[in-house]
């Protein structure tokens, strides 16, 4: 043991003097003997770096990193970033090179083409280690002169990752932020869709909902044979409700056709109102999918009230908005009764529907404001009645001597079959 200390130690002492007159003759330094290997990485590094990510990747068994990719459905930023760059944690820097085409990372849409690799200038995949930072003051300039004498980028090149911009691009731009903070809103904004919508003196809905008194008239009514479900087989199953957006099966009145396309009013026929006919209680509207042979599918596109089997349809009557005025007051309107409701429910809150003897031929319109008044007189008790205020009313369907009206405001409930009703407003045509 002791001989073999000896040698080791005259070995180390004779490199230990060979290394001290190199350095005293000034002939090599080891600081500068690093700085010179560094430099040379760092040119070569510099000048083909693309070539160099390449090669990584290839070293490590990956596929060379593309330029784009052409999103496809099912595609999400952590997807590509796993299958690209080997860690779905890296999505951002994928994000940031397509902020032009991405707005919201949490977004991305079949046949939009995406940036893997970033541009000419970045290295894709880093191409040596971090540089320890160095000890000395003079080590850093001899660096940074060998960088420079190198190629032009090289501190690029070792700065900049798949993700990290270079410090010069760090302080010129701002920091994007995935999840900007959103201004919050006022209340008065929140409810500015509500309080500032346009004046509608009629609606489709109230006009097709509302329904109207047949007048004794034979109309052509088809039916409603039942829900087709499921869709793919178009079995019909008449036991079954209908839902909005589902199909039905249709049959046409005897000696008439349905085209592809034509709207229908689904409904059904309610109680009878002598001598003014029958109550039309509509359910909703479907429109033509399918015709063949005389067997018809049709899409529900507005649901009134419970759709079945057995029901009747119509064509449905086409529908004229207005002019967006508001009703003008009349002194001498039209004078008739209110025949009643619906059903027997009693008439007592607004959005009622009700009926009136005067139509079309009489001079009444849609959009025309009705007053429905006590008529005077004395009661069998001795009571005697005032010609008072009870419900206003807006006209909303027209047929020739009957119309269809909805309550607005009701200042006296359960108004009886006969009072009189008085046009107060008329809506300019």
């Amino acid at each position: 043991m002791r001989k073999f200390s000896r040698q080791s130690n005259r070995h180390l002492s004779r490199r230990m003097h060979l290394l001290g007159w190199l350095t005293a003759l000034g002939m090599v330094a080891p600081t500068t003997l690093c700085v010179a290997q560094d430099s040379a990485s760092v040119a070569r590094d510099s000048a083909g770096a693309r070539d160099t990510a390449a090669v990584a990747r290839e070293s490590m068994g990956q596929d060379p990193l593309p330029r784009t990719h052409t999103v496809r459905k099912g595609d999400t930023l952590w997807d590509l970033a796993h299958h690209y760059l080997r860690d779905p944690f890296l999505w951002p820097g994928i994000y940031r090179l397509n902020t032009d085409v991405v707005e919201d990372p949490h977004w991305i849409y079949p046949g939009e083409v995406l940036r893997i690799a970033p541009v000419d200038n970045v290295a894709a995949v880093p191409t040596m280690d971090t540089p320890v930072p160095p000890s000395e003051g003079d080590s850093s300039s001899m660096v940074a002169d060998s960088a420079r004498g190198a190629g032009t980028d090289s501190t690029d090149a070792l700065a900049r990752g798949p993700q990290q911009p270079s410090m010069a691009e760090a302080e010129d731009a701002e920091p994007s932020v995935l999840f900007p903070e959103r201004k919050p809103r006022s209340v008065s904004e929140i409810l500015k869709a509500y309080t500032n919508q346009p004046y509608r003196a009629l609606r489709r809905s109230e006009f097709y909902a509302s329904g109207f008194l047949t007048e004794n008239q034979r109309l052509p009514y088809g039916r409603v044979i039942g829900p087709v479900t499921p869709q793919q087989i178009k079995a019909v199953n008449s036991r079954a409700n209908a839902l909005p957006f589902t199909s039905i099966s249709l049959e046409a009145p005897h000696g008439a056709t349905y085209t592809v396309g034509y709207s229908l009013l689904l409904l059904q026929i309610g109680r009878e109102i002598e001598p003014y006919g029958k109550v039309v209680v509509p359910t909703g509207v479907a429109k033509i999918t399918e015709a063949l042979d005389g067997h018809y599918i049709a899409n529900i596109v507005s649901t009134y009230g419970p759709i079945r089997n057995g029901q009747s349809v119509l064509p449905i009557e086409s529908f004229n908005p207005g002019t967006g005025g508001r009703a003008v007051p009349v002194s001498d309107g039209v004078r008739g009764a209110f025949i009643g409701g619906l059903g027997r429910q009693d008439l007592k809150e607004p959005q009622m529907v009700v009926f009136i003897n005067k139509g079309r031929e009489d001079g009444v319109s849609r959009g025309d404001l009705f007053e429905i008044r006590r008529r005077p007189g004395r009661t069998s008790d001795g009571m005697v009645r005032v010609n008072e205020l009870m419900a206003t009313m807006q006209i909303v369907h027209v047929r020739d001597h009957t119309a269809t009206g909805i309550l607005l405001s009701v200042v006296s409930p359960d108004i009886p079959a006969g009072s009189d009703v008085m046009q107060v407003a008329k809506l300019p045509q």
